[in-house]
C-alpha cells in the first residue's frame, strides 16, 4: 500500500495518482478532504493504526510514502473551544503527526519527498550554493539607505523577499511577491531606514532555467522570454518559449551536493544563463514541477509513480 500526502487541489499529485491507478498500485491519499478520523496506538503490542474516513490502516502496511505538500489532517472538534485550548490541541496533533512520520520511516517504508524539511532559508541556501562553486548574483542585505553606497551605481539591481510572502491585499490593492528592479538614484534621495532587504545584481540573461530533482534524478527546461519583465511569473505565456535542457555535468553534481547538505529529497531550482555562466537563484522544496514535466516532455509524474 502507498500513502500519498498532498493538498487536495494539487494537479501534479492528481497525475501521479492517475498513473498509480493505471499501474494497478493500491494507494490512499490524505488531504484536507481526506482526514484521519481515528488513531489507535498500542506501544506494548507494537500496534499503530489510523482510520482514514472510516477505513482502518496499519502503519506497517505502507511500503512507500510520497509527501508532496500540506500536512496530515485530523477530524476537527465539533464544539466551540477556547483559543488557548485549541492551540494546545493543535500542538498535540502536531506531535502526533511527527510521530507518524517517524514511525513510517522506522517501520521500513520508503519515504519520498520532503516530509520533514519543508522549508529552507533563502540566504543560507545562497551561501551554501556559493561555497559549492555555484555562481550567484552579487548579493547584499541592507537596512539603512546610507549603505546603498556600497552598490556600484553603474550596475542594475533587483530586490526580492528574503522569505516567502503570501499575496497581500491592502486598501484595494493587491501586492504580489515578485522580483522588482530598483532605482538607485531614487533611493539615494531618501534618508529613512528600511527593513533588511535583499538586493542582487541584475543578470542579463539569455534564458531562465527551471530544474527539478527527485532523489538523484534531475530534469530541466530553458525558458526564453520575449518581454522586459524582471519576474517571469508576470510574463504572459504567449511571450515565452520552453525547451528541454540538458544541464552540464558539473551543475548536476553541485545540485546533488546542495540537496544533500540541505537534506532535501526533491525540489525545484531556478537559475539564469547568460552568455558565459549559469547563476543560481534559489531552491524550493515544494516547488511546482509540472512545467518541467510538461514542456520537457519528461513524464515525471509517471517516473514517481513507478518508484512508489
Amino acid at each position: 500500500m502507498i500513502l500519498i500526502i498532498s493538498a487536495d487541489d494539487d494537479t501534479m499529485t492528481d497525475a501521479i495518482c492517475a498513473w498509480l491507478s493505471f499501474l494497478n498500485k493500491k494507494f490512499v491519499r490524505l488531504s484536507e478532504n481526506q482526514l484521519i478520523t481515528a488513531v489507535v496506538f498500542d506501544f506494548k503490542a507494537d500496534l499503530f493504526k489510523i482510520d482514514i474516513n472510516g477505513l482502518r490502516y496499519d502503519l506497517k502496511g505502507f511500503q512507500s510514502v510520497f509527501y508532496r505538500n500540506g500536512s496530515l489532517m485530523y477530524n476537527g472538534f465539533k464544539a466551540e473551544i477556547d483559543s488557548h485550548l485549541k492551540e494546545f490541541f493543535n500542538s498535540e496533533l502536531k506531535s502526533l503527526t511527527h510521530f507518524i512520520y517517524y514511525y513510517l520511516e522506522k517501520s521500513g517504508a520508503k519515504i519520498y519527498g520532503n516530509i520533514i524539511n519543508k522549508e529552507v532559508n533563502k540566504l543560507e541556501v545562497l551561501h551554501v550554493a556559493q561555497t559549492l562553486g555555484f555562481k550567484i548574483p552579487d548579493t547584499y542585505v541592507i537596512s539603512q539607505l546610507m549603505d546603498v553606497s556600497i552598490l556600484n551605481a553603474s550596475e542594475n539591481y533587483i530586490t526580492k523577499s528574503i522569505s516567502e510572502v503570501n499575496p497581500i491585499f491592502y486598501e484595494n490593492e493587491l501586492y504580489l511577491n515578485y522580483t522588482k528592479e530598483i532605482n538607485l538614484k531614487y533611493l539615494n534621495t531618501k534618508n529613512e531606514n528600511i527593513i533588511p532587504s535583499l538586493i542582487q545584481n541584475k543578470i542579463n540573461k539569455i534564458y531562465e532555467v527551471r530544474a527539478f530533482f527527485f532523489e538523484k534524478t534531475i530534469w530541466a527546461i530553458a525558458t526564453f522570454e520575449f518581454s522586459d519583465n524582471i519576474d517571469g511569473r508576470s510574463t504572459r505565456e504567449g511571450d515565452k518559449k520552453y525547451l528541454p535542457l540538458k544541464l552540464p555535468k558539473d551543475i548536476n553534481m553541485k545540485i546533488r551536493k546542495l540537496a544533500k547538505i540541505l537534506r532535501l529529497k526533491c525540489g525545484t531550482i531556478d537559475m539564469l544563463k547568460n552568455d558565459k555562466n549559469f547563476y543560481f537563484l534559489e531552491i524550493n522544496p515544494l516547488g511546482q514541477f509540472h512545467p518541467v514535466s510538461h514542456y520537457g516532455n519528461y513524464q515525471i509524474e509517471k517516473y514517481i509513480a513507478d518508484l512508489l
